[in-house]
């Protein structure tokens, strides 16, 4: 930088803050008299106002000279000056928003000025905040790590670190929705307020303050503050009573039927009576081949590369994962809240997870691991949900026929293909596609039922199988 920018940027800043300690005292007494005019109109001691309202326009007067905006009466753009002769009702009068009651905010006033902190919190006080006062920037972050107030008024320029840096240094921490910090500034250029926005300010005010005003942007501030501590406050709640509704059932569940159960809270209730559910069982073909060819950290590669692929198929279904069992996976549909699709999801997410396996299988490929194949069995009755444990242990699991013939229904099947129960086949009519039938012994009496082969599903779900194992 040479001599000559050198000193333009001295003679720049020594008339930044010229500007600013000559406005702050003229503001100042703008400020006062305003206040002790409200003060005597509270007590009903009107008879010095005319007084007080024509210092308050005087020093405005004042404040205009040192800012070069004296306009000539000639202008006709420009409003009268008021006339020091003028009668007191002549006067503009400020509209002054009614005292609010107590607003149960705490505002930190950060100013290198003790009568301007005085006055602030005076001014703060008469519309019921709770105020602190800071008179630099390392007392103001001392104060806000100790109470965190709910708003800050910060001066730009302060003793010692200015008010940007202290506003720097409080975004590393809290945002602008956690601490609303409004900029004041005696200064007209709009330099410090870009700067002061860019750093994460909320809004900011110039001296002589128009109180209303200040007022009104501090309501605003504060309101989006409690907005976005009722927010936190909603989430914290959603994601400990999710936590809590995972633990207790001791199964995955998906995050829009956390927030369902939610909203109802007799959702856990479950065991009170039989419900309808539909179960969906997946297992991996040829485990125990595998096992004697494979490497224990290879064989856990594979089967967590496969289960881990079906749960997010499963979600994607809006089913429940109930369990994962070393090579299987058993899925539930209408737990812990019914639908009316639940077996057509059901079925649909079965046809889904033979089509996901393309894409697990070439994951495998490409960790150098084998491919392998799974067979799906579905069906649908009741079940019942029952407690176990106690306290902070309870937690639910279904039991019924649905899960053990799911399982023996998967277990008669061959890779590659989905079986469902005669039941569901009825209950889901044309939307079904099927193109086998047979008799198999189903546990736990292994009395014969009838299940079908199903290639595909239509209504809202519209999926099939690409190709089918020949039989």
């Amino acid at each position: 930088m040479s001599t000559q920018d050198e000193a333009h940027r001295k003679a720049q800043e020594t008339m930044r803050r010229l500007q600013h300690e000559v406005r702050t005292p003229i503001s100042q007494i703008v400020g006062y008299s305003e206040l002790l005019e409200e003060e005597l109109e509270d007590r009903g001691q009107q008879d010095l106002a005319p007084d007080l309202q024509r210092i308050r326009h005087a020093a405005q007067r004042l404040l205009d000279l040192v800012d070069g905006k004296l306009r000539s009466s000639e202008d006709p753009g420009a409003p009268p000056l008021p006339d020091d002769d003028a009668p007191a009702d002549a006067l503009p009068e400020q509209a002054e928003p009614e005292v609010a009651g107590s607003e149960e905010a705490r505002i930190l006033v950060v100013d290198g000025d003790a009568n301007q902190r005085e006055l602030l919190e005076r001014r703060f006080q008469r519309y019921g905040f709770a105020v602190e006062t800071a008179r630099d920037g390392v007392e103001a972050l001392r104060c806000i790590d100790s109470g965190h107030p709910d708003l800050v008024m910060l001066e730009v320029l302060l003793p010692g670190m200015n008010g940007l840096e202290v506003l720097e240094r409080l975004r590393r921490k809290w945002s602008r929705a956690e601490l609303p910090v409004i900029l004041a500034t005696a200064l007209e250029t709009s330099d410090d307020v870009i700067e002061g926005l860019k750093r994460g300010a909320n809004d900011y005010v110039t001296k002589p303050f128009d109180f209303p005003v200040v007022i009104a942007r501090a309501r605003t501030q504060l309101e989006v503050h409690r907005t976005a501590r009722q927010l936190a406050g909603l989430a914290h709640q959603l994601e400990f009573r999710s936590a809590f509704i995972r633990q207790a059932l001791g199964r995955d569940v998906s995050d829009d039927l956390l927030v369902e159960m939610a909203e109802r809270p007799g959702a856990l209730e479950l065991g009170a009576q039989k419900r309808p559910a539909v179960a969906v069982v997946a297992d991996v073909r040829g485990t125990r081949s595998l096992a004697a060819a494979l490497p224990p950290a290879e064989l856990s590669a594979v089967l967590s590369n496969v289960l881990g692929g079906l749960g997010e198929v499963v979600a994607h279904y809006e089913g429940t994962v109930d369990a994962v069992n070393g090579d299987s996976l058993v899925a539930l549909f209408g737990l812990p809240l019914p639908r009316d699709d639940d077996l057509e999801r059901a079925v649909a997410c079965a046809v889904a997870l033979q089509l996901e396996m393309d894409a697990i299988n070439e994951r495998s490929g490409r960790a150098q691991l084998p491919s392998v194949e799974i067979g799906v069995g579905v069906a649908s009755g009741e079940v019942v949900v029952v407690g176990f444990g106690s306290g902070d242990q309870l937690r639910y699991k279904a039991v019924g026929e649905p899960l053990v013939w799911a399982t023996g229904i998967e277990a008669t099947g061959e890779g590659g293909e989905v079986w469902i129960c005669d039941s569901s086949r009825r209950a889901l009519g044309e939307l079904a596609q099927v193109d086998q039938v047979r008799e198999v012994a189903l546990p736990p009496a292994g009395e014969p039922a009838r299940v079908h082969r199903v290639l595909g599903v239509g209504g809202s779900q519209i999926i099939s199988l690409r190709s089918v194992p020949a039989r």
